[in-house]
């Protein structure tokens, strides 16, 4: 089926903002340039510039000389009144930045600012937009950090400026404030009725200071997200009055990233159109909903065991075939006998020469049954597969049975290591939201089935990860949950998906 794609052509008539159109440096990287012209190194700069004290600490502290011209508020780059400044950014492309340094901009030029933060979860907003490394408590400059009043979910700033910090999760949770600036994060994130939520946020962006009179200035907004294409998008794209869009790639900020995720990020890019939303901030709507549509898994796919090459790296040759075997359960529902599936995949993971992490799919052990026969399934694949890996263990999603499910392994076989995962209710509280990173990394070659798995293939050419799919369903989202918390989420893949508590949701140790 075709895809609408969301290119220049939906932008048109609005101001762009963008590495091509205002320049890919900030003010120190700017200076450091200079510097390497003139002296051939950037060692010894500000001696050779004769800068003062005052004015290194400034540079060093001053959120304004790190921000490249995209990552800066429209007034300072247009000159003109703006009114939504929509920044949509690939992953790591310094948006978290680019927001924190705002509401800490704005705090500083007009002391009767009111502000409001909105994330997805107040754990989000509190571990990534307020604490996180480019957080404004972070970023704040030692003469300006504000007090974090959790209890008040307020940051207060030395010059009495407030920032109060609401969760998109209840549109009328916003009803009765006044807000002069605003920040809004990954709305793509934002679950419960996310268009409410945004229609709410511009009723109350109605607060005017004198500054604000003086400069002609209206209460504004900076949203910061990689783009998707959801509903909510295209409401902030219909009222285009004092909209300017802000555009970046993951690879602008690749100074700053780790060159291990910068590779997987340009194969991403290079090899599906979900990678190139992701890392290029590409803005498409897709008419096929299927989660897997880009997937070629002929292309990546291993003939046998004795196929899969041997790593060469000194610190991988010789550990065993896989780092992490993971069975992995998802429990039937229970709803109907007739066509409940419990799903039951193994794969492999391990570390390739290239320093990333690569999935093998070894079995489909799925079998529908009103029964809790997951049990005898999981613990045969465990003891058939775990000679292989450095480490096995069972993974079971715990939102059907709960912690029951550990009691009944145990019961079984009490030498199977059971970890339990439960989805929560940020970015992997569903299927879908557990598949998209799955599809891409799986688009990008880190995917490998072993042999042919035909009915699980099948039901992943299908998957939509829609409501109600459970006895399609099971397959695919055991299929999708290693890969998710281990491959996705490991330290050199970082970035593939963002996630916080909320997003895993609560997950028990390994006994």
């Amino acid at each position: 089926m075709s895809e609408e794609i969301v290119s220049e052509d939906a932008f048109s008539g609005l101001t762009i903002v963008s590495p091509e159109t205002h320049g890919r440096y900030s003010p120190l990287e700017r200076m450091a340039l200079r510097a390497r012209e003139k002296w051939g190194t950037v060692a010894g700069a500000f001696e050779q510039l004769e800068t003062s004290n005052d004015e290194i600490l400034s540079a060093y502290y001053d959120p304004v000389f790190s921000l490249r011209p995209v990552q800066r508020v429209p007034s300072f780059t247009l000159g003109r009144p703006w009114r939504t400044y929509f920044y949509c950014g690939g992953r790591g492309s310094g948006k978290t930045h680019a927001g924190a340094c705002a509401v800490i901009e704005e705090a500083q030029a007009d002391p009767h600012a009111r502000i409001l933060i909105v994330g997805p979860t107040y754990t989000e907003i509190q571990k990534n937009q307020l604490k996180g490394p480019s957080g404004i408590l972070t970023l704040a400059p030692p003469w300006f950090k504000p007090e974090h009043r959790k209890n008040d979910k307020q940051l207060v700033f030395p010059n009495g400026v407030v920032a109060d910090y609401l969760p998109a999760q209840d549109a009328d949770k916003f009803r009765g404030y006044g807000y002069s600036f605003e920040w809004l994060d990954e709305i793509i994130a934002w679950k419960r009725d996310p268009v409410a939520v945004f229609k709410e946020c511009l009723r109350v962006g109605r607060g005017i200071t004198p500054r604000m009179r003086d400069m002609g200035l209206s209460s504004r907004r900076m949203i910061t997200t990689t783009p998707a294409g959801t509903p909510i998008f295209r409401e902030i794209l219909e009222d285009r009055e004092g909209l300017v869009i802000g555009r970046s790639t993951t690879f602008d900020n690749a100074a700053n990233l780790d060159p291990a995720y910068i590779r997987q990020a340009r194969r991403s890019a290079a090899t599906s159109p979900d990678g190139r939303q992701e890392y290029l901030g590409d803005l498409r709507w897709h008419m096929d909903a299927t989660v897997y549509r880009h997937v070629q898994w002929d292309r990546y796919r291993v003939r046998s065991l004795e196929a899969i090459p041997p790593r060469r790296l000194l610190r991988l040759a010789s550990k065993k075939l896989f780092d992490l075997v993971v069975v992995s359960v998802d429990p039937a529902t229970g709803e109907k006998d007739s066509s409940d599936t419990h799903g039951v995949v193994v794969e492999g993971i391990r570390e390739e020469d290239d320093e990333l992490y690569h999935s093998y799919v070894l079995e489909d052990r799925s079998k529908k049954s009103p029964d809790p026969v997951w049990v005898q399934l999981a613990a045969a694949a465990f003891h058939k597969w775990k000679h292989l890996a450095e480490r096995c263990l069972v993974l079971v999603e715990s939102n059907t049975g709960g912690s029951q499910n550990r009691k009944l392994m145990q019961l079984h076989d009490s030498s199977v290591p059971v970890v339990l995962v439960r989805a929560g209710r940020g970015t992997g509280g569903s299927k879908a939201d557990r598949a998209r990173p799955v599809a891409m990394l799986a688009a990008a070659g880190y995917v490998h089935m072993v042999g042919r798995h035909e009915r699980l293939e099948k039901q992943l050419s299908k998957f939509t990860g829609a409501e109600g799919g459970h006895s399609r369903d099971d397959g695919p989202d055991a299929f999708a949950w290693p890969i998710y918390k281990y491959v996705a989420r490991s330290t050199k893949m970082r970035g593939t998906v963002s996630l916080t508590e909320d997003d895993e949701g609560e997950e028990d140790s390994e006994e």
